[in-house]
């Protein structure tokens, strides 16, 4: 790669960020790859800087470089990718890792942490709604609670080694204050309170920002509480048996009352009618 060209820097994102393709020097991993192969940067002698946005996996970033080797272009292509540091399941709370959202976690200051937010392209909640360019508000919602739940389990529960802890939310609101794009994006938690010697209940108050491109995209107040699991669940146990009783009395009463109107109105069916009397 030439040192004294002015290179071109291209995003790359993930297929589902197809809307998002539409601003100049973006393109999603089907795009560069078939540009690549119908040949735009072989005549083009400037160096290319390739970066990844969103949605873009280390499979299909190998994918990307293997395109590149192949068709001669990896001296000209400055191809550079960083895995992110997922979350542990654990402490996003999330089964499989392409609905972790949270990346690089890291401790700022005393009451201040941050991470990189990191959408996979099969997230759960891309898979049935994305349109326009931007990323839906859902997951910042989203981001916030994975953030509260991975500071909260990686800084503060692991002071107790022995218990599991179940998490409550007693009031959560989000205020968007700009649009969030599928590149670089980094969460930012606050906290405002954080009660933690009682290792039976863990009590908390945060301020969850997000922050793309120099500007605040949102912000999110949570209060929250992680129970021991023991404790949380058998209440959990009660309120579910209740709100099953309720529901299956409901319906009880609603077939009574309905079998006693259609046998009601039967009766009136079979009357005998009297005609040319």
């Amino acid at each position: 790669m030439s040192a004294t060209a002015t290179p071109r820097t291209l995003l790359i994102v993930g297929d589902r960020f197809v809307g998002f393709a539409a601003q100049d020097d973006v393109l999603t991993v089907t795009q560069f790859v078939e540009e690549m192969r119908l040949g735009v940067y072989s005549w083009d002698t400037r160096p290319i800087l390739v970066r990844a946005g969103q949605g873009v996996t280390v499979e299909e970033w190998e994918l990307v470089r293997g395109q590149a080797q192949l068709l001669g272009l990896a001296d000209r292509l400055d191809l550079d990718y960083r895995a992110p540091a997922l979350a542990g399941s654990g402490e996003a709370h999330k089964h499989r890792s392409c609905n972790t959202l949270i990346a690089d976690l890291r401790r700022d200051g005393e009451d201040l942490f941050s991470a990189t937010l990191r959408v996979h392209n099969d997230n759960e909640l891309l898979i049935d709604h994305q349109t326009g360019e931007h990323v839906q508000g859902m997951v910042a919602v989203e981001a916030a609670r994975q953030m509260f739940l991975a500071v909260s389990e990686r800084y503060h529960a692991s002071r107790y080694l022995d218990r599991s802890y179940y998490y409550v939310i007693e009031s959560l609101n989000t205020d968007f204050e700009n649009f969030l794009f599928p590149v670089d994006a980094t969460v930012v938690y606050h906290s405002l309170r954080a009660e933690t010697d009682d290792p039976d209940r863990l009590s908390f108050a945060a301020e969850i920002s997000l922050h793309q491109a120099g500007r605040r995209a949102s912000i999110t107040t949570v209060t929250y509480t992680a129970f021991d699991s023991p404790v949380i669940e058998a209440k959990e146990h009660r309120r579910a048996r209740l709100a099953v009783e309720h529901t299956v009395r409901t319906a009880t009463q609603a077939a009574v009352a309905a079998g006693a109107t259609a046998a009601g109105a039967g009766t009136k069916a079979g009357q005998p009618v009297l005609v040319g009397a």
